[in-house]
């Protein structure tokens, strides 16, 4: 074999088998799970990092080959970012979804954005939400509304408390003094 062919070959072989390096990762991270996932809008007053095991499998929100929707009357929805891990430890994002759960509980909607840097078959498309999914959704969102709203409502009622407090004191040091004084009220 000549020195040149070795070379072509070498190379073609080293080439081969990093592109099966890179499918197989972008392949198996298609199918397994993410490292986090971070939650935005709904009635969330900022963002939350997710990593229940719960939440982080593909199918986790759908079963998007098998749970195709129409397009629902929907409003109100929390943006999902799924993100992968770097063997550096980094995340990036992977892919974005739309989640829209009811008010009854069950029988939520999602809207699969797509791959942030390509695109798949499930691209731009209505899913109806798995049960799993929405039960792990919706305990993850109560934690996390319960709170927010009980840090910003909190110091409220403290002030509402202490003015109360003070009323009362003032209200009786008042009645004090004026029969302190003689002043008769009747």
């Amino acid at each position: 074999m000549q020195k040149g062919h070795q070379v072509v070959v070498a190379i073609s072989v080293a080439s081969f088998i990093i592109g099966m390096l890179l499918v197989s990762n972008q392949v198996a991270m298609a199918k397994g799970n993410f490292a986090k996932i971070v939650i935005s809008g709904g009635r969330l007053t900022s963002e939350i990092e997710v990593t229940d095991p719960s939440l982080l499998g593909f199918f986790s929100f759908s079963d998007f080959p098998n749970a195709h929707a129409q397009k629902p009357k929907v409003s109100g929805g929390y943006v999902i970012t799924r993100y992968g891990q770097n063997d550096d430890g980094t995340f990036r994002a992977w892919d974005r979804l739309h989640y829209y759960p009811t008010a009854t509980g069950s029988g939520g909607y999602v809207f699969y954005d797509g791959l942030i840097n390509g695109q798949s078959e499930y691209d731009r498309e209505w899913y109806t939400a798995s049960p799993e999914g929405e039960m792990a959704f919706r305990r993850i969102l109560a934690a996390n509304i319960s709170n927010a709203s009980i840090s910003t409502i909190l110091p409220n009622v403290v002030l509402v408390g202490l003015a109360g407090i003070a009323t009362v004191i003032v209200g009786v040091a008042t009645i004090k003094r004026r029969r302190f004084s003689g002043v008769h009220l009747s």
